[in-house]
């Protein structure tokens, strides 16, 4: 059954399960992945009310539906002023409305317009020019962008996106071309044997992330079109009626189209509305056959009243006029925020049809998820995910700009400080398996006294973690360990170096011992049988190590202070670890060779991750080769190996009073410092400024202890040696993590790109021997004979 992804009213619920359940599952699901479960109440202006009384500001507009606000008064109180007289109408019939309209459209449309055809969506409008281009061109070929959308039906379908089309068996192989946007030459190499009928555009490509073209283009485009007997199209539904500060898009660049198709806010928000407008030439099949296209709504009478209206509304001076103030002012506030913020890379603009652009799809993403939890709603450009769609609508003001930008701050600011936990988020925990840890609370706690205390989960992936407020008001984190990854004997030696660190002045959450003075205790699972590990800690307030709060100086600046101080903190570890004294019974796993790139793993075999390609698996497999070899040759003494915490991630540092806490040791184990560095910088690895980072890690970590130039030298192979670790741990993980496959693919993409220079460091018998090994590794996988 569907859930939602958050804490939701019965009736929010219940609409989403019903729309999951009878109109469009995947949908749903794909915005309750991202964690978004917006239901569309009540609206007003720019502005929604979902069903639970949340305010979201409206900066999707519905590709431009609602233009002129949800609700316009005056097209509200002329509708029901409309509905006194007129109905849909008779489509076979003249009609005072639609000939009204229909005026006003070739008036106000650039070139020599003589014709409208009325359809109910821009998708049919399309259509409706396509067969009209074929019939006077007498040439079937059409030519479109590959990353354009013109609808989804018959035809329009087809001249978009070809996957969708060749999913429902729609497209036609041979009839429609694809060409770049931007690129005359692939253009002109489509036209030039004279068989193409139609080239059909957006000025700005929206669904592409509104991609500027060059001052060139588009006349370019239209003077090739006449030179080979081809007719143009401009798809103005999302770029026409004023959004770009012109009436219609393509005006912009001069260009004077044979077709021009517009909907969308053609219809005020209220009544489905859609035109192609064209010239006499290519509507003169309407002279020949009257009936040669029919459309029962097309056209109806009540909506032709409305659209009137709001043509009118959208193309007057004052709103063109308010159009580009507000555009320029909502750029520079855009622009002051910018460089803040180093995922946010660039804006692409045209009046208010605008593009954000961010570092990659993740952060764009995850952006869309930041502003709606900041009251926004925006989204990612289907074919271009780097670019977030900002679409403000054309009669805003100066306070509602205001208000949108401070929003978009807070949104960026909540980027930073959520974004590792959304990134990490889990697919859903296993009710069962929450239910039959949750069991096993009381009884925990009976053995600390705490049997009267209140406690809630806070976390359920490896192990279950409670938070547990006692009678008296202190607080506790008891952990309930997964079965099976330590023995009791592992888990006391954890607390024993937690202990033994906070006694040498590294904070850790103190360990709560047991009435009978035990660190740890064994409880019956009765869901799950045989028993469980628990242990408890006392709470520990503060910020996760990627909370920059405001961030007033930038991100990176902030960064750079606490990755400086990460690096002394791991420094500080490793000196603590090489000096104590270890019990007698201590006992930890190793991230040693056989730990990391042996042939069973600790975190799984990662060579197998079904996502690496035929391509890839080479390429992964010459690095576990040579990586064995530099790991050997490394060796394990005391300047660079020893007991380290193993998954020093910023996920694992908390920052209390401008102290860095060290928290979540279950991981902890004999290993490379080199490793435990990598651990932490990981994370960052494809952000702009790591190379930043990793130079501050290195200062700080050398402020504390020694790192040699020659380890420096080398630690990039411990990066190396981190990203394919954690693809066996996603591997393990499989359908526990929301984003786990893309992360995963993210990683294959990233590692195979950087394996050839670490190839490049072997002499030519170095490399003759990795490439034999992975040769036969890779036939052996295929086989399954592994003697």
């Amino acid at each position: 059954m569907y859930l939602p992804p958050g804490k939701v009213s019965e009736k929010k619920r219940q609409i989403l399960q019903d729309n999951h359940a009878y109109l469009y599952p995947g949908r749903v699901q794909r915005l309750a992945d991202g964690g978004v479960d917006f239901v569309p109440g009540e609206r007003e202006g720019y502005r929604y009310w979902d069903v639970d009384g949340r305010e979201i500001y409206d900066l999707h507009l519905n590709g431009g539906t609602f233009n002129l606000g949800h609700r316009h008064p005056e097209l509200v109180a002329l509708m029901q002023q409309a509905l006194q007289t007129w109905d849909i109408g008779n489509h076979h019939f003249p009609s005072e409305p639609k000939a009204r309209l229909a005026k006003a459209l070739v008036e106000a449309c650039p070139g020599d317009m003589q014709y409208v055809v009325f359809t109910p969506s821009g998708s049919e409008a399309n259509d409706v020019a396509i067969k009209s281009a074929r019939h006077v061109t007498g040439r079937r070929k059409i030519v479109a962008l590959d990353a354009g959308y013109h609808g989804r039906s018959g035809l329009s379908g087809a001249a978009g996106d070809d996957e969708v089309a060749r999913y429902f068996l729609s497209d036609y192989p041979g009839e429609f071309i694809k060409v770049p946007f931007n690129d005359i030459g692939a253009m002109e190499e489509a036209l030039r044997n004279e068989n193409v009928a139609l080239v059909m555009m957006e000025s700005i490509p929206a669904t592409y992330g509104f991609p500027i073209p060059s001052d060139d283009y588009l006349p370019a485009v239209k003077a090739l079109c006449e030179k080979y007997g081809t007719l143009f199209l401009a798809d103005g539904v999302q770029t026409g009626l004023g959004r770009t500060g012109y009436r219609w898009g393509i005006e912009a660049w001069g260009v004077e189209p044979d077709f021009l198709v517009t909907g969308k806010g053609l219809s005020g928000g209220l009544y489905p509305m859609a035109a192609v407008v064209m010239s006499a030439q290519c509507g003169n099949w309407l002279n020949d056959n009257g009936w040669g296209h029919v459309s029962t709504f097309g056209g109806s009478d009540l909506g032709c009243v409305v659209a009137l209206k709001a043509l009118e509304l959208c193309l007057s001076d004052a709103t063109l006029s308010n159009v580009d103030e507000q555009a320029g002012y909502i750029r520079q506030g855009l622009e002051q925020i910018m460089p803040r913020f180093p995922f946010f890379t660039g804006i692409r603009q045209k009046g208010l049809v605008m593009g954000l652009e961010f570092i990659d799809s993740t952060s764009s993403w995850m952006m869309m998820k930041a502003l709606y939890e900041c009251g926004i709603w925006a989204i990612v450009a289907a074919f271009d995910e780097t670019v977030l769609q900002f679409k403000p609508g054309l009669l805003i003001d100066r306070e509602y700009c205001d208000e949108v930008l401070s929003r978009f701050e807070e949104a960026c600011i909540w980027l930073v400080n959520h974004g590792g936990e959304l990134m990490m988020a889990s697919a859903g925990s296993d009710d069962e398996s929450v239910a039959a840890a949750t069991q096993i609370v009381p009884l925990a706690l009976s053995h600390w006294g705490l049997e009267n205390a209140e406690f809630h989960l806070i976390k359920h992936r490896e192990n279950s973690v409670f938070k547990v407020l006692s009678p008296s008001g202190e607080q506790f984190a008891l952990r309930i360990h997964r079965p099976g990854y330590h023995s009791e004997r592992e888990l006391q030696s954890e607390l024993l170096w937690m202990q033994a660190l906070a006694e040498d002045g590294i904070a850790t959450p103190p360990v709560v011992p047991a009435k009978d003075g035990e660190c740890t205790v064994q409880v019956p699972d009765s869901a799950g049988g045989g028993s469980r590990y628990c242990s408890l800690l006392a709470w520990v307030d503060g910020d996760l190590f990627d909370n920059l709060g405001r961030v007033e100086n930038g991100v990176v600046p902030e960064l750079k202070q606490r990755y400086r101080a990460l690096g002394a903190l791991a420094a500080r570890l490793h000196n603590q670890s090489e000096c104590w004294q270890k019990p007698e019974k201590f006992q930890r796993h190793a991230w040693d060779s056989d730990g990391l790139l042996g042939d069973n793993p600790l975190w799984g075999r990662f060579w197998e991750h079904p996502l690496i390609s035929a391509e890839q698996r080479p390429l992964i497999l010459k690095a576990r080769i040579v990586l064995q070899a530099l790991l050997d040759q490394i060796g394990q003494g005391g300047d660079c190996y020893g007991l380290i915490h193993a998954d020093f991630l910023p996920d694992n540092i908390l920052v209390h009073d401008g102290e860095l806490f060290l928290i979540d040791f279950d991981d902890c184990g004999f290993g490379w410092h080199m490793f435990e560095m990598a651990t932490s910088l990981f994370p960052k690895i494809s952000e702009p400024y790591f190379d930043e980072l990793v130079e501050q890690y290195v200062a700080g970590y050398r402020s504390e202890r020694n790192f040699s130039d020659e380890h420096l030298e080398i630690f990039p192979a411990f990066i190396l040696l981190r990203g394919l670790t954690y693809l066996g741990w996603l591997m393990t993980r499989a359908g526990s993590l929301q984003n786990g496959d893309k992360i995963a693919q993210e990683i294959i993409n990233g590692l195979c790109e950087h394996i050839p220079e670490l190839m490049n460091e072997l002499n030519p018998v170095q490399k003759l021997g990795v490439n034999i090994m992975a040769w036969w590794q890779a036939r052996t996988m295929k086989t399954g004979d592994m003697s």
